[in-house]
């Protein structure tokens, strides 16, 4: 549950209309039960009636709470639509970190984990997709922590690349495995199976492009210029 602690402790509302609800931070059990029945609440109808057209109240009701109970934790659809969002990128970081503790995995089949990690956690998770897929729910905090997941374990991988690089890479792999997992849906069975091999060789071609040039940048460093033969003399 850290994804909504995290955002109900740093959320800042700035929207006039809903400045007089502030989020109220659970500080007892009854409370923590209660966000978890609202979240839990959400995510289904969220998966099984679509974001856009499910109702604050259907979610309250859902719950077994009232709606000025539901505005305490979350103040709008958005924020709660983030808060689960972001709990669904904690537990994909936490198998993005198990990948990076597990035997070392070549650039190019790097992109083929990462697509299955995420494809396979959206099937499981309908609502995830449905929220990031959403134009309405903010992305910016989900999104970074997913792609920080991901700059971390590829830091393993290219230790000498600067982070900066390295923060462009995963953010470009994360929006390239999203884009993959959300095309290989708009095909049938055999069409998508093909897309998401073709996809998942892109991704993993694109990771081991960019990081052996570092590390092949990191050789050249390594070894220096190559010191010139002295000529012997004549005679």
């Amino acid at each position: 549950m850290q994804g909504w602690l995290t955002f109900i402790g740093n959320w800042k509302m700035n929207d006039p209309q809903i400045l007089s609800r502030r989020s109220k931070t659970p500080t007892q059990a009854r409370g923590e039960r209660r966000v978890t029945d609202l979240l839990r609440a959400a995510e289904h109808l969220f998966a099984t009636t679509g974001y856009e057209a499910t109702p604050m109240s259907g979610i309250a009701q859902l719950a077994g709470a009232s709606i000025g109970s539901l505005y305490q934790f979350f103040p709008s659809k958005e924020s709660l639509g983030n808060a689960l969002l972001l709990e669904y990128m904690n537990d994909l970081s936490g198998q993005i970190a198990d990948l990076k503790a597990a035997s070392p995995v070549a650039p190019r089949m790097l992109g083929q984990k990462l697509f299955e990690i995420v494809f396979n956690y959206t099937v499981e998770h309908p609502a995830c997709r449905v929220l990031a897929e959403s134009p309405s729910v903010p992305k910016t905090d989900s999104f970074g922590l997913f792609s920080a997941s991901v700059q971390d374990l590829l830091s393993a991988l290219a230790p000498s690349m600067k982070t900066a690089e390295l923060l462009s890479i995963a953010q470009a792999t994360w929006l390239m495995v999203r884009a993959a997992v959300q095309g290989v849906r708009m095909f049938d069975a055999r069409k998508g199976a093909a897309l998401r091999r073709e996809m998942q060789q892109a991704i993993g071609s694109y990771l081991e492009e960019r990081l052996d040039t570092a590390a092949t940048t990191r050789s050249k460093a390594t070894k220096g210029p190559r010191r010139a033969t002295p000529s012997k003399p004549c005679g």
